[in-house]
């Protein structure tokens, strides 16, 4: 019988093996980028009634948007009921020109759909200055609501108030959806009380709203009825970026702004 000597391992083979150890162990260690990003427990709070859009804004919402006072575009908000669900039209514009050479554009036009309350869809596109977003929000049949944004895929548990301001039930809530970018995102809701807003239909008394947390510089006015009026935030330039109710449903925004002489 013929015995072989075993030859123990070279240098280089020891070598081998200790960095493909090391290798392993740095790469476990690694934190790993989630596929999805879950929000929980975004259960409601309700201290105000969700909004109902056909008496708050018969006409439907239209609003001036200014910058350093020079109006640079408008927001509009159109409500309509189809086979028994309320369809939210939305679309913001903006243009700023320096003499008289357009050097930024946004475009915001999305649709959600309601029913019984609760938003159960919403898609559309964002296009800031050339950069696009898709915007796919949806309430699947497990109950749990599922949005793909600009920084990925999130789950919440139940449905989200998207930041389209018209319902005032968003400011109650601790996770909204973000309809600039499509993330869910965690805010808390700041009251600052009651002020006096200037609008076509002259002067209202309205409860100032600042969000604060992952969404930061917003502010928005609503009536004692929780009707919008008003909004105010700075971009992420530092730039002030004014809201003006043009028509928001009050006393039918002064007879159309005086047949849209205004």
């Amino acid at each position: 019988m013929l015995m072989t000597e075993k030859k123990p391992p070279t240098r280089i083979g020891t070598i081998l093996v200790w960095l493909i150890l090391i290798i392993g162990m740095l790469w476990l260690a690694i934190p790993k980028q989630a596929s999805s990003q879950t929000l929980m427990e975004a259960g409601h709070v309700a201290s105000h009634e969700s909004a109902d859009p056909f008496k708050l804004y018969p006409n439907g919402i239209e609003y001036d948007v200014y910058r350093k006072g020079k109006k640079i575009g408008q927001h509009k908000v159109i409500f309509k009921r189809e086979d028994g669900q309320l369809i939210v039209d939305t679309e913001f514009k903006i243009k700023v020109k320096i003499f008289f050479v357009t050097v930024y554009r946004f475009i915001f036009d999305v649709a959600g759909t309601w029913q019984d309350g609760k938003l159960v869809s919403m898609t559309g596109e964002v296009n800031d200055n050339g950069k696009k977003i898709k915007i796919d929000a949806y309430v699947d049949y497990d109950g749990k609501f599922y949005t793909t944004g600009k920084k990925g895929a999130f789950v919440a548990d139940t449905w989200v108030y998207p930041t389209n301001h018209w319902n005032i039930g968003a400011v109650d809530q601790s996770v909204v959806l973000n309809t600039l970018t499509g993330n869910l995102v965690k805010v808390e809701v700041v009251r600052h009380g009651i002020e006096t807003v200037e609008t076509v239909a002259g002067p209202v008394e309205a409860e100032k709203f600042e969000y604060t947390g992952d969404l930061r510089d917003i502010n928005v006015w609503y009536d004692s009825e929780g009707r919008w009026v008003k909004m105010v935030f700075t971009t992420k330039a530092g730039e002030t970026i004014e809201l003006v109710c043009r028509q928001c449903g009050l006393v039918n925004d002064l007879e159309q702004a005086s047949a849209s002489g205004a």
